[in-house]
């Protein structure tokens, strides 16, 4: 099966059943698929041929969705670019992937426009809003041609998606989904959190953040449930979306999640309808956890994964239990066990298995991995070895399965010889009642090698003092990882899938005196 018969499917199935909600649009399979198929024979007439790129930098919006639907039905590759980039950096990766077609949004225009001498393999550039000289209306464009269904050989192996990695340990790198890795991520999202047909979805997050289309367009589409797409993520919108399209699923960063506790006026928002909330990205510590069940009910299931292979662990909302033994209450502190259709292991150095409360590296393989990084074979021989993807994550596992990450290698601080993971020290600042947000990095210290900083965001009208934190500290950590120095905040700085910057935190306060 290839992804673009999900929506010709759906079409057939539930032709009046609504499909997207996006701001004042709603469309109905039928209407949908119509769009779909009609951007489709758009692009080919175009002389968009099977194999080529297309790029997209835009918002939120219904015709993104569309192209994650239109793209694999003909065979294109999809290339969705974060808008957070610079333009210098969009021109990277759009060059790299050797798009053809570039989608674009108005506030973009000025962005393309400073490098679009850059591209010089961009033949189309379709605008989606008001028409601009040198680029074509999307609508426009769209209206003109059928909503026949493209007749277009693609296999499973056939690329996908092309998703790029953000960059932070170098230049970014094309991560190759086929339709075959796609819908095996899709299947484990369905199985999984038990995705039903009358679900209805909330999109919180980017639709270029890879998450977007591997846990909300396509599972959910593929059961044949509704989704709802958000332009803006803030607490207010989130809120109101979830009261009044009756939302019953969605997957959040953790910090999403914080912000809708810390929202003042939450229990003015009726959000019943809530039956499942997935986070991932980052941990959440367990305080917060707790709290937020007791607000939202036990609707929380946790996902761990990369962009290389998604999911790598699943944690289920009935392990989430906060009475029992120790080893029973340590486990809310895990990611969970190995997803179905997967193999996943902790290993040392040596590719040997760890014992229960070793450190070692995260590996997985799958039919939900990439192909690899695309026309960069160096660094998919370094990621994949034996069939497994090597993650970079550091983790632990208990005799149970249970796997417990401690961060990546490069987050990992080294003081006066004492190894100390960030996450167990920002899991006890979090049972702080002022701290809201919690940021653990090392920071160079001509002394100890790495000394131990605390970044922390308090909540709204409630304070604290360094001395405070750090007594709280003493009474709950080893000597040696408590904090050396504690610096309050108004915002950590986040990527905008709501996950910690902790690089930007270090190269902020390495250049300050401590």
């Amino acid at each position: 099966m290839i992804i673009g018969k999900l929506i010709a499917r759906n079409a057939k199935r539930y032709p009046n059943k609504t499909a997207v909600v996006s701001g004042d649009y709603v469309f109905t399979f039928k209407e949908f698929n119509e769009r779909v198929n009609k951007l489709a024979n758009t692009l080919t007439d175009l002389g968009v041929k099977k194999g080529d790129r297309i790029a997209a930098l835009l918002d939120n919006c219904h015709q993104y969705v569309e192209l994650y639907c239109s793209a694999p039905k003909s065979g294109f590759v999809l290339v969705p670019l974060n808008y957070m980039l610079s333009g210098k950096e969009l021109a990277f990766i759009i060059n790299n992937s050797g798009a053809n077609t570039l989608f674009l949004g108005e506030r973009y225009i000025d962005t393309i426009n400073s490098v679009r001498g850059d591209l010089k393999g961009v033949r189309h550039f379709i605008i989606i809003g008001t028409p601009t000289e040198g680029m074509r209306s999307y609508e426009d464009l769209i209206s003109r041609y059928p909503t026949d269904e493209p007749k277009v050989d693609i296999g499973e192996d056939d690329l996908a998606y092309l998703l790029y990695t953000s960059g932070t340990t170098g230049l970014p790198k094309g991560v190759m989904h086929t339709h075959r890795s796609i819908l095996e991520i899709v299947i484990q999202y369905i199985i999984m959190p038990g995705l039903k047909r009358d679900d209805i979805d909330l999109i919180t997050i980017p639709l270029y953040w890879g998450p977007s289309p591997l846990f909300h367009i396509l599972p959910h589409f593929y059961v044949g449930s509704t989704i709802v797409v958000l332009k803006e993520f803030n607490p207010d919108v989130i809120l109101k979306a979830i009261e009044t399209e009756k939302i019953s699923t969605t997957l959040m960063p953790p910090s999403f999640i914080i912000s809708l506790l810390n929202h003042p006026q939450l229990s003015e928002y009726d959000v019943s309808s809530l039956r499942l909330i997935v986070f991932g990205g980052e941990p959440m510590p367990a305080e917060i956890l707790k709290r937020a069940i007791e607000v939202f009910g036990k609707v929380f299931s946790h996902v761990y994964g990369l962009m290389e292979i998604t999911p790598v662990t699943y944690f289920y909302e009935d392990d989430f239990v906060f009475e029992g033994s120790p080893e029973i209450l340590k486990r809310v502190q895990s990611c969970g066990k190995e997803g179905i259709n997967l193999n996943v292991r902790v290993v040392d150095e040596n590719d040997n298995d760890v014992i229960p409360g070793e450190v070692g590296e995260v590996i997985a393989k799958g039919d939900n991995m990439m192909k690899g990084y695309w026309e960069v074979p160096q660094a998919t021989a370094e990621t994949i070895r034996g069939g497994y993807v090597y993650t970079g994550d550091l983790a632990t596992i208990d005799k149970e399965g249970y796997i417990y990450l401690v961060g990546r290698e490069k987050d990992i601080i080294n003081s006066s010889g004492k190894t100390i993971y960030p996450g167990d020290v920002e899991e006890v600042i979090y049972r702080h009642p002022s701290v809201s947000q919690a940021a653990v990095i090392g920071v160079t210290d001509a002394k100890l090698g790495e000394s131990v900083k605390a970044v922390l965001v308090l909540k709204e009208r409630m304070k604290a003092t360094e001395n405070e934190i750090l007594d709280f500290c003493k009474q709950n950590l080893a000597a040696y990882a408590i904090p050396q120095s504690i610096e309050f905040v108004d915002e950590l700085p986040r990527n905008p899938s709501g996950k910690i910057l902790k690089r930007e935190l270090r190269e902020r306060y390495s250049k300050r005196k401590r």
